[in-house]
């Protein structure tokens, strides 16, 4: 009888943390080191019923996309959504689902598409920063058929013709560690120079 309430507890706080879902995530990876660092983003699609993600823009150090999932192509750099309602931020890293960089407007390949419910990763980019970023801006935008759609958390082109919201926020993101064998093997040929220089000296 007592685990009842703390189960139903529990149910109940699943149910929140689903409703509560953003409309829309944005991960990243990094890996490498100082001058030369590899994102891979990742987008989750938790836009209902029908919106599907067709074009995602990030803001980095350099403009440097070197790689993109299949149906995906480099976008248009310095995208900027103020005009629409959305943050004044200048994307210089973007990708849309077109077979060109010079995609004609509302051409869409529903195979790359990021479909309600789906996950879409090695969205990758190559900056020189000196540190690793733990969060980067991001945006991305949406078509579907739904005319109520954009609900809450539409940052911009909200309730535009075809219903095309947009979204902004900040991608949280992990250092992938550096296996401890390269780190040993590292040490290892510094102590070697050392030893080197000491006995031709």
């Amino acid at each position: 009888m007592k685990l009842r309430p703390a189960l139903t507890g529990l149910v109940l706080l699943g149910v929140m943390s689903v409703a509560q879902a953003s409309p829309v995530d944005v991960t990243f990876t990094v890996s490498g080191s100082a001058g030369s660092w590899l994102y891979d983003f990742s987008v989750t699609n938790n836009l209902l019923p029908a919106n599907e993600i067709y074009s995602l823009g990030v803001k980095l150090n350099t403009t440097n996309r070197v790689g993109a999932p299949v149906g995906w192509d480099p976008g248009i750099v310095g995208v900027n959504w103020a005009a629409y309602g959305g943050a004044n931020i200048s994307y210089n890293n973007t990708w849309v689902t077109c077979r060109t960089a010079t995609c004609p407007i509302g051409y869409v390949d529903p195979e790359a598409d990021v479909n309600p419910g789906e996950t879409t990763s090695g969205f990758k980019v190559l900056d020189n920063g000196l540190t690793a970023l733990t969060s980067v801006q991001w945006y991305v935008t949406s078509y579907g058929n739904n005319p109520v759609y954009p609900g809450p958390g539409c940052s911009f082109i909200c309730n535009a013709p075809g219903d095309n919201p947009g979204f902004q926020g900040a991608a949280s993101g992990s250092v992938v560690p550096v296996p401890a064998a390269v780190w040993f093997f590292g040490s290892a040929l510094s102590l070697m120079g050392m030893m080197r220089r000491k006995i031709n000296s």
